[in-house]
């Protein structure tokens, strides 16, 4: 899926633009999760506009270890009545995990 609208609307060069526009809206679940760590209540309500919740939902499913913070990660949860689980963990070559969120320092 795709959004149907021009990048420029958006006024975001330099906040999620790391390619070119175009091609960062084509990547919707990098740009989606960009859009609910980054963006301001104001950005998340334009973006629902043009995406279902079922693809939130699906980059919360699939989501990249070590974007979200703990506590964006609850709300967006709870936003979407979903069970909150541990936040995703860097999984290495090796097939070792990384350190749990907050845990990277021993604090």
């Amino acid at each position: 899926m795709s959004l149907p609208i021009h990048p420029n609307c958006f006024g975001w060069r330099g906040k999620w633009w790391y390619d070119k526009p175009e091609e960062t809206l084509a990547d919707l679940p990098t740009f989606l999760a960009h859009v609910m760590v980054y963006g301001s209540p104001a950005d998340v309500a334009m973006v629902q506009q043009f995406v279902p919740e079922e693809e939130f939902k699906k980059v919360l499913e699939n989501e990249p270890a070590g974007l979200f913070k703990t506590e964006l990660w609850r709300s967006w949860h709870k936003r979407f009545g979903l069970p909150v689980p541990p936040l995703p963990r860097r999984r290495f070559p090796d097939g070792s995990l990384g350190p749990e969120a907050g845990r990277f320092f021993r604090r």
